[in-house]
């Protein structure tokens, strides 16, 4: 391919990018002063390329500059980078917001659309910096439909997604706090949440408290079971209504469960009571979704699905690399991982854009692999890479590599053993996009 016809690929990837934006895009920047003037960045689109090679591609501070003087940018030292990513903050938020603002609503499993949500904790390097990632995912789909970034002082907690009338919460142990449930279901939705020894205070119907291992033993050992529970809105005081579903595991995953109860505790220095370890041979859930629109094994099944938030996160950390946070300053981390979530984002919407057109054209050569340090060969939307050769080497000694491309990895097992290829997929498991689209993003 020709200098030119690269170049007219290239800007042709990078427009296709830019439609995937939620509209005004560029005028946020001007409104939110994360772009004031066109002094080397001539442009809120040569910006975004700035930030999505340092934060979708990996790139450190000194080969962004490098990679954005290769793209035709005036040159730029790190420092000129760093100052010119610091201010888009809001703006990365705004187009985040946007982003997952543009999902189509459909009810789903039972007449309601079961959402996920879950967090996880981005550490930098010897943890001087901690950013808490609260994710949401729409499980007929396997898409981000929220998520929202915090420092590590910020708890998990359910108050923290926006929810609205139709939609189905499932949600681990830690969730299962009186003031979190009572709000979501005053604005309309549902619930369905893990119980832990003593996560949540339930009350039968007299008030009385319930005590659970007495019901709990009389379980048979495959059959699911339900009894009415109840908890008071720490708000107005009003009975929030539900049940509990309950199940004995098998001895096998019982065992399991009480190990990983007693490894915890090692880690942590506590002392699991005798009746945590019993109670940790049952999966119970409450939930205030009426019997006559879930039974209760249709309960259990639902909340088994929660573990695609894991894998969610999963993906975003070994594919998009979200957990090699290189900032040090909590201020610089939050940008970066708001920078890496829009990428992620950005993808996720390419995929759901490419699933309408058919693969590559004839004769469009697929991008090469990554080498065996893990590189990209091309980062054609975002810019030239500057270890290619076309560019200086950078002079930046830190342990910074670059972001391999996010769907042309190989699955690998334990041990390191590398198995069969698979198709690429991305991080919301979907097929990859044409070459095109996934060239722009790599």
């Amino acid at each position: 391919m020709s200098p030119t016809s690269q170049q007219e690929t290239q800007q042709l990837e990078w427009q296709q990018l830019l439609d995937l934006l939620p509209p005004g895009w560029e005028a946020e920047a001007y409104r939110l002063r994360a772009f004031c003037r066109s002094r080397k960045v001539r442009s809120p689109a040569d910006l975004l390329r700035v930030v999505l090679m340092h934060a979708g591609a990996g790139f450190s501070l000194q080969r962004t500059a490098e990679a954005a003087d290769q793209a035709g940018m005036a040159p730029l030292s790190k420092i000129a980078v760093w100052k010119r990513l610091r201010p888009t903050g809001p703006w990365l938020t705004w187009m985040i917001n946007g982003l997952l603002g543009h999902r189509v609503e459909r009810p789903d499993g039972e007449g309601y659309t079961p959402r996920v949500v879950d967090g996880t904790v981005v550490c930098g390097p010897r943890q001087r910096s901690q950013v808490r990632l609260h994710y949401s995912l729409r499980l007929a789909e396997l898409r981000c439909d929220d998520l929202v970034l915090t420092d590590q002082h910020q708890a998990e907690s359910l108050e923290r997604f926006a929810v609205a009338a139709g939609y189905l919460l499932l949600a681990d142990r830690i969730y299962a706090k009186a003031r979190g449930l009572a709000a979501v279901k005053r604005r309309g939705a549902e619930v369905i949440v893990r119980l832990g020894a003593t996560s949540l205070t339930l009350y039968d119907e007299a008030g009385a408290k319930m005590e659970w291992l007495p019901w709990l033993r009389t379980l048979s050992n495959d059959a699911p079971a339900e009894r009415f529970a109840q908890f008071r809105d720490p708000e107005d005081g009003s009975w929030v209504r539900g049940r509990v579903c309950a199940l004995r595991l098998p001895p096998p995953q019982a065992v399991r469960a009480q190990k990983r109860r007693v490894q915890r505790a090692r880690r942590t220095g506590a002392k699991v009571r005798a009746t945590t370890l019993e109670g940790a041979g049952y999966l119970y859930v409450f939930t205030t979704v009426p019997a006559s629109r879930l039974r209760a094994d249709r309960v259990l099944e639902f909340y088994r699905a929660r573990w695609q938030v894991e894998l969610a996160f999963k993906r975003l950390k070994s594919l998009l690399q979200a957990d090699q946070l290189r900032e040090t300053s909590p201020a610089s981390a939050l940008l970066w991982l708001q920078g890496k979530m829009l990428y992620a984002l950005l993808v996720q919407a390419s995929l759901a854009q490419a699933s309408a057109f058919s693969p590559s054209p004839c004769g469009q050569r697929r991008p090469r692999a990554p080498d065996r340090r893990g590189r990209s060969h091309r980062h054609a939307g975002l810019g030239a890479d500057p270890t290619d050769g076309s560019c200086p080497p950078s002079h930046d000694r830190g342990p910074q590599p670059l972001e391999p491309d996010p769907l042309a990895h190989r699955q690998h097992g334990a041990g390191g053993r590398t198995l069969a290829p698979r198709p690429h997929t991305a991080i919301d498991g979907s097929p990859e996009p044409h070459r095109g689209l996934r060239t722009a993003l790599s």
